[in-house]
C-alpha cells in the first residue's frame, strides 16, 4: 500500500510540474578501453523525468545497463566473454536547437550489480576486484517524433578504472535508444 502510494504521489507531484516522465530501452555495444578486445552486444532499460526550461532542459533517470566486451584469453587465444550489469543514474542537461533535435551531455553514476566471466565451460562472478560505483560522462543527440516518442543516441565513457583485473580500461558504451513520455 506505501509504494502505490508513493506511486501516486510521484505521478502527481509529476504532471504538476509540468514536466515530461518517461520510459526507455534499446541496445547497446560496449568495450573497454586501451584494449583489443571486441565490443558485445547489450541490452538497456529506465525511467526518466524531463523538466523543459526553454533553450534546455533536465533530465535525470535510472536505467539498467549491460557491458562487456569479448577477447582471446592471452594463453591459449580461446574465446572469453566478460558481462557487467549496472544501474545508470545520470543527470543530462539537453540543449534545444530545434523543436525536434536536441544535444545532451552530462555525468553519470553507475553502481555495478552482478558480473559473469565465461572461459570454456568455466564461470566467474566474482565481482570483488571490481569498483562498485564508478563516475563518467554521458553525451548524445536526441530526436522527438510525434505521439510522445523519442530515439536518441549516447555515447558513455567511465572515468575510473575497472580494477585489479584490467588496470589502466575503462568501460565505454554507445547505445541506441527508443522512447516514450507519458505526460
Amino acid at each position: 500500500m506505501r509504494c502505490f502510494l508513493s506511486l501516486v504521489f510521484f505521478l502527481g507531484f509529476v504532471a504538476f510540474a509540468n514536466g515530461q516522465a518517461g520510459i526507455r530501452a534499446g541496445l547497446s555495444s560496449s568495450d573497454i578501453t586501451n584494449s583489443n578486445v571486441h565490443a558485445r552486444l547489450g541490452a538497456h532499460a529506465g525511467v526518466y523525468y524531463r523538466q523543459e526550461l526553454g533553450f534546455f532542459a533536465i533530465e535525470p533517470g535510472v536505467q539498467f545497463s549491460q557491458r562487456g566486451f569479448r577477447g582471446n584469453d592471452r594463453d591459449t587465444g580461446k574465446r572469453t566473454f566478460e558481462r557487467l550489469n549496472y544501474v545508470d543514474a545520470p543527470l543530462l542537461i539537453r540543449f534545444n536547437f530545434f523543436p525536434e533535435i536536441n544535444l545532451f551531455i552530462g555525468p553519470q553514476l553507475s553502481f555495478l550489480m552482478s558480473r559473469k566471466y565465461e572461459f570454456e565451460g568455466f564461470v566467474d562472478t566474482n565481482k570483488e576486484p571490481f569498483p562498485k560505483t564508478e563516475f563518467g560522462g554521458v553525451g548524445g543527440i536526441g530526436i522527438h517524433l510525434p505521439y510522445g516518442m523519442n530515439i536518441q543516441a549516447t555515447f558513455d565513457v567511465s572515468k575510473n578504472d575497472l580494477g585489479d583485473y584490467y588496470p589502466d580500461r575503462k568501460n565505454k558504451v554507445f547505445k541506441l535508444s527508443l522512447g516514450y513520455d507519458f505526460f
